[in-house]
């Protein structure tokens, strides 16, 4: 079945420049953002409906499947009155509810708990919780200094980590140092762990290891450099400690916003897995056009406009999306598509 981890939802109500990108760890899902100020909203939201269309041949939109796979037509969002995300669900164009999230915060309106609940597509199709239907959880802990531990129950898709894992933090003072994944069950088991070095004069995060194990072997080192004229990020490197098909070298660029502006990993060369994108932003920074070119399967070459109508708190209200294709996949696949967005947005009243 598709994963459809909450990372993944929140990333679907954005842009994502990464699916060309490395993914080097699948623990990074149980980390994302969920306040309406970290996804982007201006503005007390309440509620946001998100619907997505197809252009068809005779120029109507329809709420139909864009890809194979692509099950999730409906987006529903609910915010607390502290911009926290409280719930979501994503429905198909029939109506069915295909996937359920309840987030649970403490008093100092933390993230303590989710609960996802998601059916399987490939049956028929039951009420919420019916038998075919599947939950995994996260449990979140803290301590003075921040998050002090993630529980994962259930499953993930976390591969090597199990059905039931635990992140724990380590810190120095203030500083995150350590991040430690264990194996829960009878016995608590270290799996890996990933360590942060920071610079001596400004204490900015300097390099970060990933995926060491208990022999100390990593998956390879990611390095950061910074903007002169704002100290904001102007870069990150990753190199990998042994490189295969889906551990290559990337390099990511960023502009005075924090905004990714282009991203390239491979080299043809080498006959490694080729990717470059370069993003352009509008005054809001939403993503204004997009260039890809992946030659991992040599047809990846595109180029995707996006034009946007705002709302008076500069939320986007519709969002058209062109995608060109330079590259024909076949005889019959179209080279232009035409998709659209909406979102229908709810505040609180102040």
């Amino acid at each position: 079945m598709k994963k459809t981890l909450f990372l993944s939802l929140i990333i679907s109500f954005q842009l994502s420049a990464q699916n060309c990108m490395i993914s080097l760890e699948a623990l990074d899902f149980l980390e994302y953002e969920y306040s309406a100020v970290q996804l982007g909203y201006k503005g007390p939201v309440k509620h946001i409906e998100r619907f997505h269309e197809t252009q068809k041949e005779n120029g109507d939109f329809e709420i139909i499947h864009g890809v194979w796979g692509d099950h999730y037509f409906i987006d529903g969002l609910n915010f607390n009155e502290q911009g926290n995300l409280t719930s979501m669900y994503q429905e198909d164009n029939s109506g069915d509810t295909m996937v359920v999230i309840q987030i649970e915060y403490d008093k100092q309106h933390r993230i303590l708990r989710v609960a996802e609940h998601e059916m399987d597509i490939w049956k028929k199709h039951e009420p919420f919780k019916g038998e075919n239907w599947s939950t995994r959880t996260l449990q979140y802990t803290y301590c003075a200094e921040g998050i002090a531990s993630i529980l994962a129950i259930g499953n993930w898709h976390l591969g090597k980590y199990g059905d039931t894992c635990q992140v724990d933090y380590i810190y120095e003072g203030s500083r995150l140092v350590q991040k430690k994944t264990f194996k829960v069950g009878r016995y608590k088991t270290l799996l890996s762990t990933r360590q942060f070095v920071y610079n001596s004069n400004d204490g900015r995060l300097k390099q970060m290891e990933v995926g060491i194990d208990t022999l100390g072997h990593s998956k390879g080192v990611y390095s950061y450099n910074y903007q002169m004229k704002n100290g904001g990020l102007s870069s990150k490197v990753f190199s990998p400690e042994n490189a295969d098909e889906w551990e290559r070298e990337g390099t990511w660029y960023f502009d005075e916003d924090n905004n990714l502006k282009s991203y390239e990993s491979g080299d043809t060369l080498q006959e490694s897995w080729y990717c470059f994108k370069a993003l352009s932003y509008d005054e809001f920074n939403n993503v204004a056009s997009e260039y890809s070119n992946s030659e991992y399967d040599g047809r990846d070459r595109k180029e995707t406009t996006y034009n946007y109508i705002y709302d008076d708190k500069n939320n986007w209200v519709i969002k058209n999306i062109r995608i060109q294709n330079q590259i024909d996949f076949d005889d019959e696949t179209e080279r232009v598509d035409v998709y659209r967005r909406t979102q229908n947005i709810t505040y609180y009243k102040l």
